[in-house]
């Protein structure tokens, strides 16, 4: 009777730490997954980014306009013309994305080529 005893009380103990065991990777797997989760988000948002500001520098390049959205296979963005004086555009790109808001300030001279002489993340 005493040996059956110990044998329950063993495989209960050796059960709620098998249990333990499994919850805590499971834990740990999570967590690594919502990392990775979001430096993903994170670098398609500066992909967005990037790609907004380069359609920007084109839109000055081609049509010597400067649209307020920019819309990229990637997601949209916000152009916000901070001033143009001449040839001397200053304006800035922006995403929310699904990350926090990130913007990049660009300065760029249009003449016989365009010069960016301002590149600043925000």
């Amino acid at each position: 009777m005493k040996s059956g005893v110990a044998t329950i009380i063993t495989v209960l103990v050796l059960s709620a730490l098998i249990t333990l065991i499994g919850l805590m990777l499971t834990n740990s797997i999570i967590s690594e997954s919502q990392s990775i989760l979001m430096d993903t988000k994170s670098q398609n948002n500066l992909n967005l980014l990037d790609a907004c500001a380069e359609e920007s520098l084109y839109q000055i390049n081609i049509a010597n306009t400067l649209p307020s959205t920019i819309i990229t296979p990637l997601g949209n963005c916000a152009v916000t013309l901070n001033s143009q004086i001449g040839s001397s555009w200053n304006y800035s790109v922006a995403t929310s994305g699904e990350m926090s808001p990130q913007g990049i300030n660009i300065i760029v001279g249009r003449g016989s080529s365009l010069s960016v002489s301002n590149w600043q993340d925000q």
